[in-house]
């Protein structure tokens, strides 16, 4: 196994109401910049329901990073579920597997996330596997 670390800046736009399936559904599109071992762009989207003033929501998210890693060029899409209850947060952040184009073809991993005044922090563990 090895790591790759670093930051990525995000940003976030939310669908328009009417482009919605379910009010009580919200629909964000993102753009992530990875500076680091990840070094790239991602988009995805992100699905959530909840309240997060009230201290309960959950959300899921598809993204597809194209770029290097540790100078290792290609493509791969993360899949993401966050669940906030009760103050106890949960986060799962995966490499989907078989997604890998490129050099990133096998790529298997976990991302670990922290946000620290505001900036996001990664630290991605991986291995490459046999197809």
């Amino acid at each position: 196994m090895s790591t790759a670390t670093g930051t990525f800046q995000i940003r976030m736009t939310p669908h328009t109401p009417h482009d919605m399936s379910s009010p009580q559904i919200g629909r964000m599109h993102f753009s992530k910049d990875w500076a680091g071992d990840l070094t790239g762009h991602s988009q995805g989207e992100m699905l959530s329901v909840g309240n997060p003033a009230s201290g309960t929501a959950s959300y899921v998210v598809l993204e597809v990073f194209t770029g290097t890693l540790h100078g290792r060029a290609g493509s791969f899409a993360f899949r993401q579920s966050g669940d906030m209850h009760a103050g106890q947060v949960t986060l799962t952040y995966e490499v989907v597997p078989h997604s890998g184009s490129g050099d990133l073809g096998g790529l298997s991993g976990e991302l670990k996330l922290d946000v620290i005044e505001r900036v996001h922090h990664y630290a991605l563990t991986y291995e490459f596997l046999e197809p």
